[in-house]
């Protein structure tokens, strides 16, 4: 007798219960997406415009050889051994610029450069004090929810963390809280990216007034500059500033050996003895060793000074700082489609799990009545 046909069963998924499910939820998916909707509106609204300043340069320095070479002919002469003082040319890589850039010391700078605000113009540091103190609904919201247990453990453990603090050594700058939120504040607005291949550097601040960030970003890059500049020509400076008063030094000694010859010749006019003649002849003799080392050291002097010109790195501006017309951020449209996809998203994920998680719900209550 012939077994009936089986139909093997069918590992697809059936769309069209799936589609009338949704349907049928339809207004619970609409209802979910409208409150993401306007949840988007109200956190795009919030959201301050954020100002992008940039600038981009390159660095350019020569690379030199040794600085105190010339001047080791004189060390026996000025009994100064100058051998280990030359200029390696050493500087501060670019890829360690943005280091540079988030160090205390570059921020301390930072914050004593004057910003306008209300027609006046204030320490960056007092404009942003002022910033932090303004209310912000999404802030605030934020604080009170997601850093709620981070505020308790502050109110908890904050007083044994100052005293902790307040027993570094003497010397040692202590920030305060508040100002260590201003200099976070500050090293996020400030952004530096370095183009290993091209060579170029591009300085980036962000903030919610465009002026502002265009006042930082001219500023950070001077600063920038500077520091690159002190550290690249460190021992040229020093080698100009030994040599400079080593010059003056054996120029007074120079000076001081002619007045001598002059008065002793003024006072031995008539004499002509041949003790006098040794005296006469040991002083010209010193006369003339000061005179060349003297003269010797004015064309070190000279050559340090151009060795400090030659070792200062130039740096050539690409693209020079500009008040930005158009805000970088945030795109509100893209935030409030965002948020529109995802409560579509979620509203008709609950549509198809509602009844599986009551259900579930239901088994669980049950099952404890029954214990």
């Amino acid at each position: 007798m012939e077994q009936p046909h089986q139909v093997p069963e069918s590992d697809e998924i059936d769309l069209i219960p799936l589609l009338q499910k949704i349907w049928k939820g339809r207004k619970t998916t609409i209802k979910i997406f409208v409150v993401f909707m306007i949840l988007g509106v109200i956190i795009a609204l919030n959201k301050n415009n954020l100002y992008t300043a940039t600038s981009s340069f390159i660095p350019k320095g020569e690379s030199r050889g040794s600085i105190g070479g010339s001047l080791g002919s004189l060390a026996s002469l000025a009994g100064i051994n100058l051998g280990g003082m030359s200029s390696d040319n050493s500087g501060i890589p670019p890829t360690l610029y943005p280091m540079l850039v988030q160090s205390n010391s570059f921020i301390e700078s930072l914050l004593m450069v004057k910003v306008p605000q209300g027609g006046d113009l204030v320490e960056l540091q007092d404009y942003l004090n002022d910033s932090t103190d303004t209310p912000d609904i999404l802030g605030t919201f934020k604080k009170y929810t997601i850093g709620l247990p981070g505020l308790i453990k502050k109110s908890f453990f904050g007083k044994k963390d100052e005293l902790a603090v307040s027993s570094v050594s003497v010397g040692i700058k202590k920030l305060t809280l508040k100002e260590e939120s201003i200099y976070k504040s500050v090293k996020e607005l400030i952004a530096l990216n370095v183009d290993k291949k091209e060579g170029f550097i591009t300085l980036t601040v962000v903030s919610d007034n465009p002026e502002v960030s265009a006042i930082i970003a001219l500023n950070a890059q001077l600063l920038l500059q500077k520091e690159v500049i002190n550290f690249k020509i460190k021992n040229a400076q020093e080698l100009l500033t030994f040599t400079e008063s080593l010059y003056a030094q054996k120029k007074a000694v120079y000076e001081g050996l002619q007045d001598e010859l002059a008065t002793f010749r003024d006072q031995h006019q008539n004499i002509s003895s041949g003790i006098f003649q040794n005296k006469f002849r040991r002083l010209e003799d010193e006369l003339s060793i000061a005179n060349a080392v003297n003269q010797e050291l004015a064309k070190q002097v000279e050559q340090a000074r151009i060795q400090v010109s030659r070792d200062t790195p130039i740096f050539t501006i690409i693209d020079p700082v500009a008040i930005p017309n158009k805000r970088s951020s945030p795109n509100r449209t893209r935030i409030v489609f965002g948020f529109m996809f995802f409560g579509f998203v979620v509203g008709v994920g609950f549509v198809l799990v509602k009844d599986f998680l009551a259900d579930l719900i239901k088994q669980v209550l049950e099952g404890s009545k029954t214990v």
